[in-house]
């Protein structure tokens, strides 16, 4: 027995109520929502992709730290 028709002789079971609670379950499940970026991570995003405001390239670790930690 494939898997579909396993799951259709479980459903041929099953009550409307537990119907019901399976098909909101599943609706739940399938649907995936991507979480949207705030504001300040889109304007980042934005600018990478833009080539705008960056900074470097580093050819250290240390190169990078000391800019890090350089007063703005």
């Amino acid at each position: 027995m494939s898997t579909r028709e396993y799951v259709y002789n479980l459903i041929d079971c099953m009550s409307e109520a537990q119907l019901k609670a399976l098909a909101d379950f599943i609706t739940n499940f399938s649907i995936v929502k991507e979480p949207s970026p705030n504001a300040e991570t889109q304007a980042v995003l934005n600018d990478v992709n833009n080539g705008e405001n960056l900074v470097g390239p580093f050819s250290s670790v240390s190169e990078l730290m000391e800019d890090l930690n350089a007063d703005d």
